[in-house]
């Protein structure tokens, strides 16, 4: 499954473990803002920025599995979150956290903990693994 992690930016490195453990799973993370690298120097700050927000914006309506982190609400999460839900019928919308606004009470599922949601993703989303598959 394709899968969207959606957190605020500072929480990038303590995302990486969470994106770790779904690709464990046999998923596909492909929330590449994790591994954000710097501006290149011909950009200039405003083009860096949309560039940035157009990658985010299509791997959020790539995925199928959108998955937000409730802690720390930013304006960007905020916006991911919209436009998954906005996709409704194409995608599945989970929290992970505490609820923070009503808008979280529109996802599909939400979990108190990251070891319910990856439960629930190895319980009723299996995929293959990887070292099984014959090329």
């Amino acid at each position: 499954m394709k899968i969207y992690l959606s957190a605020s930016f500072t929480n990038r490195v303590k995302m990486r473990p969470v994106r770790d453990k779904l690709w464990s799973l046999g998923h596909n993370v492909v929330s590449t803002w994790l591994d954000e690298t710097i501006k290149s120097d011909f950009l200039s700050e405003y083009e860096w920025k949309r560039k940035l927000a157009e990658k985010d914006r299509a791997e959020v309506l790539s995925a199928d599995l959108f998955i937000m982190d409730s802690e720390n609400i930013s304006t960007g999460k905020s916006v991911e979150l919209g436009l998954a839900l906005g996709h409704f019928h194409y995608k599945l919308v989970w929290v992970v956290g505490k609820p923070k606004h009503i808008f979280h009470h529109l996802a599909d599922q939400v979990f108190e903990t990251w070891e319910q949601c990856f439960n629930t993703l190895e319980t009723k989303y299996k995929t293959y693994d990887l070292k099984d598959a014959s090329l």
